[in-house]
C-alpha cells in the first residue's frame, strides 16, 4: 500500500491527505500545531505533532520510507526550506511543496524538490490524485462528479482499437484525445521526438504502449479504470 507524509495540516494540505485517504493510501499528516494534528487523527492513518526542522524528530516517524512527502507549509518559506533540506538529508526520495512565489519555487527546485505547487494553480485533490499512481500524467477535476485525466495506455488496451476496446460501456469513460511520440529529425539533423495529438479519435484508431491517452468521465469510474491498470501492470 502507498505511503505518503503531509506536512502542515492547513486546508491545503489537509485536502490532499483526505483524498490521499479515500484513495487507500497510508497517509502521516504531520504539523507543529496539536489543535490541527487532534482534527484529522480520525481519518489519517498515524498524525504527529511536532517541528519539521528537527531531523531527529522527523526520522524518529521513519519518513525516509514513505513514497512521496507533501510540504504544505507555502506561508513560511524559511521552516519550508529548511524542511525540504533535512528531507532531502534523510533521503526522501520524493518531495513535493506547495509556494508562494516564484522565487520560493526556485529555491525548493535548486535544492532538489521534484515539484513546487501554486495553490492557485492546482487544487488538493489535484495533487493526492497525482501522487496515487505512477500512470497519471494530469488530473483535473471539471465538476464535484467529472474529471478529465491523462494516463498512460493500460497494457490491456495495447494494440487494439477504439471500436474493439468499448471503454464507453466497458468502463463508463470516453477517450477524447491520443497523444504520441514520432522519431523525426530537425532542422539541425537532430533526431528528436515529435509529440503528436490525436483530438477526438476514431473507431478504428489503435493505442500503442509509447501512447498516453486523455480520458474523461465520473471520478469514480476514472479511478477504477486507473486502478485496474496498476493491478494488472503488478501482476505482469
Amino acid at each position: 500500500m502507498a505511503q505518503f507524509a503531509v506536512i502542515g495540516l492547513g486546508r491545503f494540505g489537509i485536502t490532499i491527505a483526505e483524498t490521499l485517504v479515500k484513495k487507500g493510501a497510508e497517509v502521516i499528516a504531520i504539523d507543529n500545531d496539536e489543535k490541527k494534528v487532534e482534527e484529522v487523527r480520525a481519518f489519517v492513518t498515524n498524525s504527529v505533532c511536532l517541528d519539521s526542522t528537527d531531523e531527529q524528530a522527523l526520522r524518529a516517524i521513519d519518513i525516509g520510507n514513505v513514497d512521496a512527502v507533501v510540504i504544505a507549509i507555502g506561508e513560511n518559506i524559511e521552516v519550508s526550506v529548511l524542511t525540504a533540506a533535512i528531507l532531502r538529508k534523510i533521503g526522501v526520495g520524493k518531495i513535493l511543496a506547495k509556494v508562494d512565489s516564484e522565487l520560493h519555487a526556485r529555491i525548493l527546485t535548486i535544492m532538489g524538490v521534484q515539484r513546487t505547487i501554486f495553490p492557485e494553480q492546482y487544487v488538493g485533490r489535484e495533487i493526492a490524485n497525482l501522487l496515487i499512481s505512477q500512470h497519471v500524467f494530469t488530473y483535473t477535476e471539471i465538476s464535484k462528479e467529472h474529471s478529465v485525466v491523462e494516463i498512460s495506455v493500460p497494457s490491456f488496451f495495447v494494440e487494439k482499437s477504439l471500436k474493439d476496446l468499448d471503454v464507453r460501456n466497458k468502463y463508463n469513460i470516453s477517450i477524447i484525445a491520443i497523444k504520441s511520440t514520432k522519431p523525426t529529425v530537425d532542422e539541425l539533423g537532430n533526431n528528436i521526438l515529435l509529440e503528436d495529438t490525436n483530438v477526438l479519435p476514431s473507431a478504428e484508431d489503435v493505442l500503442h504502449q509509447s501512447d498516453r491517452i486523455i480520458i474523461i468521465g465520473k471520478n469514480n469510474d476514472v479511478d477504477a479504470l486507473v486502478k485496474i491498470a496498476e493491478k494488472r501492470k503488478m501482476q505482469e
